[in-house]
């Protein structure tokens, strides 16, 4: 290391700034950079900030070799320097200690969270990331790391005292532009499905829902692989969270998404692993019979006589509330929402 820093003078001075960088250096190194990968970065004084998953140090360093490394060696890299454990345990502890392993300057339409999908992507075809692996489960529960640092973002930045996490993401989003049927380009999109985020359980005729309040649970994408889930009293709804941790949040909170659209690649990357890599809290919870209301849009479709009881869209089903299907319910949010950000 003390010959990536040769051409610091040699003086007193010199020398203390020199063990410095080299103590940062040391850091990087034992995240998993090479020596050759930290020559780019002899020339930055660098600080210990700079040690952060999204800092300007990180992104330059991160830019420069994106195309050369080994997706997987990058993939193992960010986990090393998020401190990402083995297995999630959902305390409010660890989930603070992690994200204070990433840069307050990595918002969530950053370039950075599109590449590291597609590093996913390239290495993990087909159901490959469903197998069993300590870098496949670490990646899988650090999905809902992503989400969890993509909401607290929001928060940070946001949230004045007295707002809701909905009133915050209204403000983040009101110079951004909706998904609508006249934009091709657009930020953020509030019509894909909120259906996995609505589970329910059922016991004994019992309609059984998380932390006993009922409501619809609001998802709203951008580029698809961020996703927020807003709950009825506009309360972000994330498997970890520093601040409140909710049934709730366990069951259908939000997790980043590899894959970059709702097709087949979503069900690899993003549903599948959850039966074998999820981390055993959220098993525990889960395991109370919470599912998701049955796709099924009509009667005559379904295949079991229970199936149209349990659809998304039936207005008497058991899903439904207030004479709304669930389906009409999260549309009713969704407008609710845009009324929001009009106003923020």
């Amino acid at each position: 290391m003390w010959r990536l820093l040769e051409n610091e003078s040699f003086s007193q001075a010199g020398l203390q700034r020199r063990y410095r960088q080299a103590e940062q250096l040391l850091l990087w190194e034992k995240a998993g950079w090479t020596k050759s990968d930290l020559s780019l970065m002899t020339n930055k004084a660098l600080q210990s900030s700079d040690f952060l998953i999204g800092s300007q140090a990180f992104m330059d360093l991160w830019q420069s070799l994106y195309a050369l490394k080994e997706p997987r060696q990058l993939l193992q890299i960010v986990l090393a320097m998020a401190e990402m454990p083995k297995e999630l345990s959902g305390s409010k502890g660890e989930v603070q200690e992690i994200l204070a392993k990433f840069s307050p300057n990595l918002s969530p339409d950053s370039s950075f969270w599109k590449e590291f999908a597609g590093l996913v992507q390239v290495t993990f075809l087909g159901e490959r990331l469903s197998a069993k692996g300590d870098l496949e489960k670490r990646l899988h529960q650090f999905r809902y790391v992503i989400s969890c640092q993509q909401a607290q973002w929001v928060r940070d930045y946001y949230k004045k005292r007295g707002m809701t996490d909905a009133q915050a993401l209204a403000k983040y989003f009101k110079l951004k532009k909706r998904k609508t049927w006249y934009r091709r380009a657009y930020d953020f999109d509030l019509s894909e499905s909120a259906r996995l985020h609505n589970k329910l359980a059922f016991h004994e005729g019992e309609i059984i829902h998380p932390d006993n309040q009922e409501g619809a649970n609001l998802k709203i994408v951008m580029g698809f692989h961020t996703e927020f889930i807003l709950d009825h009293q506009g309360r972000f709804l994330n498997e970890i969270d520093p601040e409140l941790r909710l049934q709730n949040g366990i069951i259908n909170g939000a997790s980043f998404n590899y894959a970059s659209k709702n097709d087949h690649r979503h069900r690899q990357l993003d549903i599948s692993p959850v039966s074998r890599h999820d981390p055993q809290f959220r098993k525990t919870v889960l395991k109370q019979g919470f599912l998701a209301p049955k796709l099924v849009p009509r009667p005559i479709l379904k295949k079991a006589p229970s199936d149209w009881q349990t659809s998304y869209f039936n207005k008497q089903g058991f899903y439904a509330q207030t004479g709304l299907s669930k389906y009409k319910a999260v549309k009713q949010a969704a407008k609710a929402f845009k009324e929001l950000i009009a106003n923020a």
